[in-house]
């Protein structure tokens, strides 16, 4: 399976303990992000859908794109920044989305409002979760 690390170092996110009660991890913002901004990616290790479909494959930490062959998996700590990002469970505090470049493929973290320095980053995992 395709398979990539993400440098553990950013300027823009970093890794702290979350605010969100027995979350663990958190991502946090070390500078303003504007709505819009790349946030940091979110890869790892790239699963067949059909695969995750028929029940041969399982993570916590997927990402699925429908216009791809492949989900995301980054369940190593060391795959990306992205996987710290938690669900506030909360519409009004999400403030990034999922999004996908498609060469390489891979996913990262948008900012959908501006993010103060010192704020925790929020993504909704779906309506699933």
């Amino acid at each position: 399976m395709p398979y990539t690390f993400q440098s553990e170092t950013s300027d823009i996110v970093e890794v702290k303990k979350s605010k969100i009660s027995k979350a663990g991890k958190g991502l946090f913002a070390k500078q303003a992000i504007k709505r819009g901004d790349h946030i940091c990616l979110y890869f790892g290790v790239l699963v067949f859908k059909d695969q995750v479909h028929n029940g041969y494959y399982e993570s916590d930490y997927m990402l699925e794109d429908p216009a791809h062959d492949f989900i995301i998996d980054a369940a190593d700590p060391k795959s990306c920044l992205g996987r710290y990002a938690n669900d506030s469970l909360s519409m009004t505090k999400s403030n990034c989305k999922f999004a996908f470049y498609d060469d390489p493929f891979s996913g990262y973290l948008q900012a959908t409002k501006a993010i103060k320095k010192g704020e925790e980053i929020y993504v909704s995992y779906g309506k699933d979760y």
